[in-house]
């Protein structure tokens, strides 16, 4: 699961500086199942730290990034828009 939970945060990177904003909230979703395999993983098994680490890591700024682009684009577009007004 360890395994698992990196390839899904490293997936949920990739997705983040995609162009489609649909891909990034399906690449969110991924990034929180990859946290979800990162803690179950952690739990069944303490000596696995480096690669739960690993995969924690990943899919957590995957998640903050899938989520974050969309917003920061809609907040760009809509100053874009007031300031040539």
């Amino acid at each position: 699961m360890d395994i698992v939970s990196i390839v899904l945060g490293v997936v949920a990177l990739a997705t983040a500086f995609t162009p489609f904003i649909w891909l990034q909230v399906v690449g969110g979703f991924v990034g929180i199942a990859g946290i979800v395999l990162a803690r179950k993983a952690k739990k069944a098994d303490y000596r696995k730290s480096l690669t739960t680490a690993i995969g924690m890591l990943c899919s957590v700024t995957g998640t903050l990034l899938c989520f974050l682009t969309p917003v920061l684009s809609l907040l760009s577009n809509v100053a874009l828009f007031i300031m040539t007004r």
